[in-house]
């Protein structure tokens, strides 16, 4: 449980809630119109916006300081880093417009000011380490589901460097993981949804040192046509390769 947000943020936060209460007017016409929400972020190795979230409001880790006061929007918001209308109509099959509305520099809040501070380059946000090459269990902690669904993880290229912003340049062209509406499963405590969560058991990359891991998780076209839903959610993981 995390602990009251101090004075400087609580009028920033009546703000937020202000504004919270018009996105749940429109969520309720959104859902009322067809389609439906779904949230949740990369857990496993850790996401920037779950790591800071458990940091709560009073963070230790000098990055997650310096994003909240950029913009507090990832600790009660940690499952919501979205695009609401990711898919393409046009295409015969599923067709997210990912680069289209997330400009270079901003793929971890994925262009939405209120994670803004997710997209701060730096060294120190909270890492995970990871075996390359070798198979893991890849975690995801869901709030409400995507059905039918698709998750993707990509990772940096060789070269990439943490300290500057990060591009869709600097990802590998094909995502390491790739996997269609994988059944969820009890999660630990520990975890910030619903108490469920997706896992992947994958080889990982080789790869050496800091990078980062970008998971996009979007809806799929039904069997008729028709999406749950036009979603797609976005997560930043530090990691170090080992």
């Amino acid at each position: 449980m995390t602990s009251k947000p101090p004075a400087k943020l609580r009028s920033r936060r009546a703000a937020v809630c202000c504004a919270a209460a018009s996105a749940a007017l429109l969520s309720v016409i959104t859902v009322s119109a067809g389609t439906a929400s779904a949230h949740g972020a990369t857990a496993d190795p850790v996401s920037r916006s779950v790591a800071c979230a458990k940091e709560g409001w009073n963070p230790k880790n000098a990055a997650c300081d310096a994003a909240l006061k950029l913009s507090t929007g990832q600790i009660g918001d940690w499952k919501s880093i979205v695009q609401g209308a990711a898919i393409d109509h046009s295409t015969p099959t599923s067709s997210p417009q990912h680069r289209g509305k997330i400009p270079d520099g901003k793929l971890c809040s994925a262009n939405n000011p209120q994670f803004a501070g997710l997209d701060l380059a730096r060294t120190d946000f909270p890492s995970t380490d990871l075996p390359s090459g070798k198979n893991h269990d890849l975690k995801y902690d869901i709030s409400t589901m995507h059905n039918p669904y698709r998750m993707e993880m990509y990772v940096t290229k060789d070269g990439y460097d943490p300290s500057k912003p990060l591009k869709w340049s600097d990802l590998e062209p094909t995502p390491f993981l790739s996997a269609d509406n994988t059944a969820a499963v009890a999660a630990p405590g520990g975890y910030l949804g619903s108490g469920k969560m997706f896992e992947f058991n994958v080889e990982l990359p080789q790869k050496k040192g800091k990078h980062m891991i970008y998971t996009i998780w979007h809806g799929l076209k039904k069997p008729d046509g028709s999406f749950q839903s036009e979603e797609a959610f976005y997560s930043c993981s530090d990691v170090n390769f080992k």
